[in-house]
């Protein structure tokens, strides 16, 4: 059994570097529109790792919620006859006791596959709606105001920034006065995002592009999960394969972190997620990869 899981695990990894491949090569041709659906995809499945976004939007890029079998089924849903399975990584959890101390500790032994299905793969009990943004961001600006100023961030607000929208100073953000609630969050998130990428001590890009392109790319994923539309000149603006597809990797998962850290810190934890990522079988599917 054991054989079977693990060659099922490696089957699937294999698909997550094909399809790396595949957005590195889109990205080398100047096809920013395979980034931008990437990007949307990690926008309602911020739960999920980079790689399991990869798989997601590969296997159904119309999806928009997903979850297990049992899931579905406690949610009053169930699985249409037929309907093929999204296959993701989840990953296998073995516990280590400590003789020293005789504490036991959880490692990541290995990843194996797992099922999940779309919203529209399913029929049964229809589901809670969320009322959309509707391009304002509402309450979710007071929300992210707050949480900056939690991370011991000052937000200050500005009439001396000519063309610039924002800046973040390590420690300090400043907006420009006068933008719309829509422009403020996104310009906001962009700002706190590298404070949070580039500002802490964890080692930063050289270039200044990825930098900025990974700012930008957190915006658009928070906009999108809060449903707040996103321009297009936004869109086009990201741009981040610089180097070989490890590097890539690892711009789209700080991308990815980054981006769930603010989602959970402005989202009320009672209100149903928008992108799904929360519902998951028992294994903890979500975490995988």
């Amino acid at each position: 059994m054991s054989e079977v899981i693990e060659t099922a695990g490696k089957r699937i990894e294999s698909m997550v570097r094909q399809e790396l491949a595949n957005l590195t090569e889109a990205l080398e041709a100047g096809q920013s529109e395979r980034l931008r659906s990437y990007l949307q995809m990690m926008g309602r499945f911020h739960r999920y790792s980079a790689g399991n976004v990869l798989l997601i939007g590969s296997q159904r890029p119309q999806a928009t919620r997903v979850a297990g079998f049992w899931s579905w089924k406690r949610l009053g849903r169930k699985v249409k006859k037929g309907e093929k399975a999204i296959r993701i990584l989840a990953p296998i959890v073995v516990r280590d006791k400590d003789e020293k101390d005789d504490t036991e500790r959880e490692r990541v032994a290995a990843f194996r596959s797992a099922c999940v299905f779309d919203i529209s793969q399913t029929e049964g009990r229809p589901l809670v709606k969320l009322a959309e943004a509707s391009g304002e961001p509402g309450v979710y600006l007071e929300s992210l105001q707050r949480f900056v100023k939690e991370q011991g961030i000052e937000l200050e607000y500005s009439t001396r920034l000519g063309a610039t929208l924002g800046l973040s100073e390590k420690g300090r953000i400043i907006i420009k006065s006068g933008l719309t609630g829509a422009e403020e969050f996104s310009v906001l998130v962009h700002e706190l995002a590298h404070e949070l990428l580039h500002q802490r001590d964890e080692p930063r890009p050289e270039s200044r592009e990825i930098c900025e392109t990974e700012a930008e790319a957190v915006a658009y994923v928070v906009s999108q999960a809060i449903g707040l539309a996103v321009g297009e000149a936004a869109c086009d603006y990201i741009q981040l394969y610089r180097g070989n597809s490890q590097t890539l990797l690892g711009s789209l998962e700080r991308i990815r972190r980054t981006a769930r850290e603010i989602i959970q810190a402005i989202m009320p934890e009672e209100e149903p997620v928008r992108n799904w990522g929360s519902i998951s079988e028992p294994q903890n599917v979500e975490a995988a990869a």
